[in-house]
């Protein structure tokens, strides 16, 4: 009986575990580089996704006429889209105070929405706009404190860069936006100090009211979420030293946004350049926003 192997056999096997060391190795390699390209992926997927989803939760409530551009922070105010605005990374709007509305802090909306227009015919009075089911009461305005905010007749005529104070405080109520303040009966007064009344206004029976402007903007690879400043009242997103500012989502590599009518649709990608072998990898997410 043989109880050893041949040399021949030897080599035969020293081969064999040779080929087979060689294709396991690469086989083992090509698991896990998959496994970390997948990871990957998905990981930039969920931030990308919950990038696009904090800025459309913000856009939802937008006063739709009020969305502009900017090339850069410091740019002019333009429409979305303008031909001129071949570099927009600013996207800017004036949002509707929906917890007000909603009363979410309060048993009842703070501001309903509504204008009784014959209740204003009735007074002969162009001072004081009734809005039946308001309860806010903000009677210091800017004779006598901060500006509450400013409301917007929905229906009317927009001038995009001047009305909404794109392009500086408004200072009389033919604007679009109508600096405003809350008296204790919970109706609505001017808070221009030029302009105390509302005389030759244009009044519609549906208004929405806003306390602050967003700006969208992406800093370096910083995607960042501007609020708290009023344009009506010469603010803005460049020169306002306390405005807020929150951080949406780091290692964006690229923020786009574009409107089909009323309708905005907001793209964010994020990137990652720690990947072996891929130099940048990067995921995208859009999202539509009505």
């Amino acid at each position: 009986m043989r109880k050893g192997f041949t040399l021949l056999e030897m080599v035969f096997v020293i081969v064999i575990f040779g080929i087979l060391s060689k294709f396991g190795a690469e086989l083992l390699f090509k698991i896990y580089e998959n496994y970390i390209y997948s990871n990957t992926f998905n990981r930039l997927q969920n931030q990308s996704e919950a990038a696009v989803k904090q800025i459309a939760n913000r856009l939802q409530y937008r006063i739709r006429d009020s969305v502009i551009s900017r090339n850069g922070t410091g740019g002019a105010a333009e429409p979305i889209g303008n031909s001129d605005a071949t570099d927009e990374d600013v996207l800017e709007w004036v949002g509707i105070d929906i917890d007000g509305w909603k009363g979410i802090n309060n048993t009842n909306p703070n501001w309903s929405g509504f204008i009784d227009i014959q209740a204003v015919r009735d007074s002969g009075s162009s001072t004081v706009l009734f809005s039946p089911g308001t309860q806010y009461n903000s009677t210091s305005g800017t004779g006598g404190g901060a500006t509450t905010g400013a409301i917007f007749f929905v229906g009317s005529d927009v001038d995009l860069t001047g009305n909404f104070g794109w392009g500086g405080a408004i200072t009389d109520q033919t604007a679009d936006m109508h600096p405003i303040k809350f008296n204790a009966a919970g109706n609505i007064e001017s808070d221009i100090l030029a302009d105390p009344n509302f005389s030759g206004v244009r009044i519609s029976e549906f208004y929405q009211f806003s306390t602050t402007a967003y700006a969208v903007h992406l800093d370096g690879t910083d995607l960042k979420l501007y609020y708290g400043y009023q344009p009506w009242d010469g603010d803005n997103i460049n020169t306002l030293a306390n405005r807020s500012e929150s951080l949406i989502m780091e290692g964006v590599t690229s923020f786009k946004f574009y409107a089909r009518g009323d309708i905005m649709i907001i793209q964010v990608c994020i990137g990652d350049n720690n990947v072996t072998g891929l130099g940048e990898y990067s995921a995208c997410k859009e999202k539509v926003v009505f």
